[in-house]
């Protein structure tokens, strides 16, 4: 059985803030440190152990990852893509979430945040993407989880799932309206189930896998009461 496992970073600085990141650069909180160094003992205590890791170009993704890897019993390179990137939240970022309903109106900040189909108005300055992209790619500014969810499976389809021949568990750390979309496609969803999907930070998602690459059952490692309780949450 090949198991995918989905690791939202932990708690950043603009999600303490309650910001739209984006792709805006947030390093973890101390409380982020700690949240992703307890997603790599719970993997030891599954024995889950990556055989392959992968994480977006930003920094709170990274260091999620770094921390988890720094836990194993043995080292493996990370690699990093850009493709892993949270959608662009074009025009929100940086922006609380009062700020950008007080701009555009609670219910547009709403189907934005929620909806499968729907982008966020773009940046009038995109500069700062450009440093997160290969040269020659023109990023992206202002995203669908749709449009994030196509440029996400390019990386999935030309590299995580050849690995698969190689490889039995593999981890990807990236970001939770990333990871919301990714569910859609891994679990066979409807676009319309992401307006309910929420995923709590630093807890491993494990898919396991059939040979479509897609899910034949999903959990979540950690306390089941928490994690019970996150879920029933609704973006916001």
């Amino acid at each position: 059985m090949k198991k995918l496992i989905l690791l939202r970073h932990g708690q950043s600085t603009y999600n303490l803030a309650h910001r739209f990141t984006g792709w805006a650069d947030a390093p973890l909180t101390t409380q982020g440190h700690a949240q992703a160094a307890q997603a790599g003992e719970l993997l030891k205590e599954a024995g889950l152990f990556p055989q392959a890791t992968y994480s977006s170009c930003l920094l709170r993704a990274r260091q999620t990852a770094q921390a988890v890897l720094a836990g194993m019993p043995y080292k493996i390179p990370l690699q990093t893509d850009w493709r892993l990137n949270e959608r662009h939240y074009g025009d929100l970022q940086d922006k609380t979430r009062q700020e950008a309903a007080h701009k555009y109106g609670l219910t547009a900040v709403l189907s934005w945040r929620q909806m499968f189909f729907c982008a966020p108005p773009p940046a009038a300055d995109n500069a700062a993407a450009y440093q997160l992209v290969p040269p020659g790619v023109t990023p992206p500014n202002g995203e669908s989880l749709q449009q994030a969810q196509q440029r996400a499976l390019g990386f999935f389809t030309q590299v995580v799932f050849p690995a698969f021949a190689r490889y039995d568990v593999q981890l990807v750390a990236a970001h939770e309206d990333l990871l919301r979309a990714l569910a859609v496609y891994f679990k066979n969803l409807p676009p319309k189930a992401v307006e309910k999907l929420v995923v709590p930070p630093a807890t491993p998602w494990v898919m396991e896998l059939d040979k479509t690459y897609h899910a034949t059952q999903d959990y979540f490692l950690g306390d089941p009461q928490e994690i019970a309780a996150f879920l029933k949450r609704r973006p916001e």
